[in-house]
């Protein structure tokens, strides 16, 4: 659940539809993108169970997803640092593989990435690798990203990756141009 209509119907988001799959927030500093995305993780995980659902969990802040860290669904806690998120990105790039290989896509993975910007300045090309290749082929094996961040523009977070974000969600943000995530 997304929030509410004006006619009081559910705005619903379906990750595994196609014109979903990976969804990304943005934002400035104090604009409630992690809240945001702690809200959709929380619905998610309220309307799955941990057998059909599993969520991992990137904050390099360490601070936005903290509460969700004890949820059935969440994989190993909160990965805080850069290493701690390399190794789960190639735990992940290896299980889409192994899915791919299988014909599997079950049970979903959601990865939540709280300030994605930071988190490939940190975490420099084999994070920037592992994501990219989640963002372009995730969805067929179940593997879904929700992530947040400050500046939404190709040059932060990389032209591959923006353009698998078919759902973008745009809280304040410093110019124009950000809110239409054109840059």
């Amino acid at each position: 659940v997304l929030g509410v209509e004006a006619d009081g119907t559910p705005l619903l988001l379906r990750l595994p539809s196609a014109d979903v799959t990976h969804v990304l927030i943005a934002g400035t500093t104090g604009s409630g993108k992690t809240a945001v995305a702690r809200a959709l993780l929380a619905s998610i995980a309220l309307y799955n169970s941990a057998g059909d659902l599993q969520i991992v969990l990137v904050d390099p802040k360490g601070r936005g997803f903290g509460p969700l860290a004890r949820l059935p669904h969440v994989l190993g806690g909160v990965a805080a640092d850069s290493d701690d998120a390399a190794r789960r990105l190639r735990w992940l790039v290896a299980e889409m593989e192994r899915r791919d290989r299988a014909g599997a896509n079950r049970p979903y993975i959601v990865v939540a990435v709280d300030e994605l910007a930071e988190l490939l300045q940190v975490g420099g090309v084999p994070v920037e690798t592992a994501l990219t290749r989640i963002a372009q082929r995730g969805r067929e094996a179940g593997i879904h990203l929700i992530a947040c961040t400050q500046k939404p523009t190709a040059a932060m977070i990389g032209s591959a990756m923006k353009a698998n974000f078919p759902v973008r969600l745009v809280g304040a943000v410093a110019s124009k141009d950000e809110a239409r995530f054109t840059t």
